[in-house]
């Protein structure tokens, strides 16, 4: 059911691979002479976790190509030369599309799935207490559609849509509403994100933000104020459950063993493949 939109931002109310692992940046990038991103926070600590839904929560991307692939190649776009990946990459992922969403995911939402470990994660978070919401661009028709696809609709106590905010993302508008929503404030939450305009988003409200890498190059990602990365909930899921042993830092800096020089490897729980380093920006 969708509650009635509020005076700040319009929200859905409901009670209820890749091969290298995480990722940690310095608390260099955001740009713009903004607000400082923040560091990594002690995972097990939090009281609110913000999640993307486009992207993070299901790699949507290659949906997206296929959509784009067959509406610009109707249209006559690109002057006949193939509309590929790279193009597709380079003009059109991470970008908001809103006035044509609608044609995005019709008769394609059967294929998407949830990003690996995304039930895992929310398991443990909700096993802590911890509260969640969903924050989006994604126009409203589309958020039900993917949430349902998903079976995600009771899983969120409230999905914010940046459609109905005063300002939608890249401004924290958004963030800053879940946030009062959950009752939690930026130094207690965590925001997950794929998107640049996502990450710049909780950056200006103050959040702690991983990017997971499914559509944009690493280091946009950092440039935009990711303080860690990851390829899957999997990686955050290793890190937090290490921390919470006693592997990692108590202080609340969430460094949780992760290497603290440019390529040192990391002792936490990360899968050892590609242990987790700290990233000069």
């Amino acid at each position: 059911m969708l509650a009635a939109p509020s005076r700040a931002c319009g929200m859905v109310s409901s009670v209820p691979r890749r091969g290298a692992a995480a990722v940690r940046t310095s608390a260099a990038g955001g740009g713009g002479g903004g607000p400082a991103p923040r560091p990594l926070p002690h995972l097990p600590s939090l009281r609110g976790v913000l999640f993307d839904i486009d992207g993070t929560l299901t790699d949507s991307d290659p949906l997206h190509f296929l959509a784009f692939q067959e509406i610009l190649a109707e249209a006559g776009f690109n002057g006949g030369a193939p509309i590929d990946e790279p193009f597709f990459r380079s003009r059109i992922s991470g970008r908001h599309n809103p006035e044509i969403a609608a044609d995005l995911f019709p008769g394609q939402t059967s294929k998407l799935e949830r990003m690996p470990g995304l039930s895992e994660w929310i398991a443990w978070l909700r096993a802590r207490g911890v509260r969640m919401a969903a924050v989006t661009n994604a126009p409203r028709a589309n958020t039900e559609q993917m949430l349902g696809a998903l079976g995600l609709e009771g899983e969120f106590e409230h999905v914010v849509l940046g459609e109905e905010c005063a300002r939608a993302k890249p401004h924290p508008d958004p963030y800053l509403r879940a946030m009062e929503l959950l009752g939690v404030g930026p130094d207690e939450s965590l925001v997950v994100e794929d998107s640049p305009a996502g990450l710049r988003a909780a950056v200006a409200a103050g959040v702690p933000a991983v990017g997971i890498t499914t559509g944009q190059p690493r280091q946009v990602l950092v440039d935009a104020g990711a303080c860690m990365l990851i390829d899957s909930f999997h990686d955050l899921l290793a890190l937090a459950r290490d921390q919470e042993s006693g592997g990692g830092s108590s202080d609340g800096d969430g460094s949780g063993g992760v290497g603290s020089g440019g390529g040192r490897a990391a002792s936490s729980g990360v899968r050892p493949e590609a242990a987790a380093v700290r990233v000069q920006a």
